[in-house]
């Protein structure tokens, strides 16, 4: 049937093609006008195909729009079931790729931002599964931590190999690296109310046992972080990638109550530096009817490590007036 058709088209060509002839048209304009008219039916078609995909993309976007808003709540649930497990795997990945380039351009770090300048009082998880600290009774002791791959779920604590790092100490150690520290961590938070700078703080005119005080200052960066790695190493608790770079050096002098600042990573540690205190494990608001609050007492060079998202450490009151110092790190 086809190679009819084409023989009746190629036969009405060669009549026409004669018939133009023998009107006194030239062969070449016979061929130009032919061609012309191929390319005009074909511009015609393909405005036809354009027109019909474009129905088509638009018919297929409005079924996405209606299909989105009438499924809204079993769409959001899939995703979040889904892709909640892979949020610290994927940072973690993301982290490893990174370290090569600031390493070779340190600089770039100072061009992190806060992921929340103010915290929400009132944010709650709703239905948050509270098993990983229901059947937790106590803080257990452990003698030879493994690397952390998320089994450490429940509270713990073991004895580090760090070394006694005193107020005296920190500040030769602020004084020997001040030019990074002053560009890159220029605020110590005093008190919870106001800020100083670290040359405020360990100024030799400043004694930790004449200023009542607590300082919480924040190290976010990838220089500082370097320099103070050099007098506080990685606990062996925590693998060689997925430290966070944001640490917490917490200096207190005044003994009253306090709440260990939340990390970055949810996966936290308070290596205590000099001094020891009596540290409260409140369990989160979303978890109180499940899980109970625990209390361990960190004596110099004690590791306790904890899930925040669980639990909410608190430092007790101290009647005796030793400087408390401790470091804060997390992992992700």
């Amino acid at each position: 049937m086809t190679e009819e058709i084409l023989h009746d088209y190629a036969n009405d060509i060669q009549r026409l093609r004669k018939e133009c002839i023998d009107a006194g048209i030239r062969e070449d304009e016979f061929r130009r006008m032919y061609l012309d008219s191929l390319r005009n039916l074909e511009n015609s078609s393909q405005r036809k195909y354009k027109l019909w995909l474009k129905i088509l993309c638009i018919v297929f976007a409005l079924s996405c729009v209606i299909a989105v808003t009438t499924h809204y709540r079993y769409i959001y649930s899939c995703i979040i079931c889904n892709v909640q497990e892979y949020i610290y795997p994927g940072l973690r990945l993301w982290r490893q790729i990174s370290l090569p380039f600031l390493s070779l351009f340190p600089g770039l770090t100072g061009l992190h931002q806060e992921t929340c300048l103010l915290q929400n009082p009132y944010f709650t998880v709703v239905d948050m599964d509270c098993w990983p600290c229901s059947n937790v009774q106590n803080v257990r002791e452990i003698q030879n931590p493994n690397h952390s791959h998320r089994q450490h779920i429940s509270p713990l604590i073991y004895l580090t190999k760090q070394t006694e790092l005193s107020w005296i100490q920190l500040s030769e150690l602020y004084v020997r690296n001040r030019k990074v520290f002053d560009v890159e961590s220029p605020k110590v938070l005093v008190n919870n109310k106001y800020y100083l700078t670290p040359e405020d703080v360990f100024s030799n005119n400043h004694d930790s046992n004449t200023n009542h005080n607590l300082y919480i200052w924040k190290i976010n960066t990838l220089n500082a972080a370097r320099i103070l790695r050099q007098y506080i190493p990685r606990p062996k608790i925590v693998p060689k990638f997925g430290q966070s770079s944001e640490r917490f050096i917490i200096i207190d002098t005044d003994g009253n109550q306090f709440q260990v600042p939340d990390t970055e990573c949810n996966f936290s540690f308070l290596l205590v530096l000099s001094g020891k205190r009596t540290v409260t494990l409140a369990p989160a608001d979303e978890c109180k009817h499940q899980c109970r609050s625990l209390e361990i007492k960190l004596p110099e060079s004690y590791l306790l490590w904890y899930n925040w998202w669980y639990w909410r450490p608190t430092v007790q009151q101290t009647l005796h007036n030793e400087t408390f110092i401790a470091h804060v790190g997390s992992y992700c």
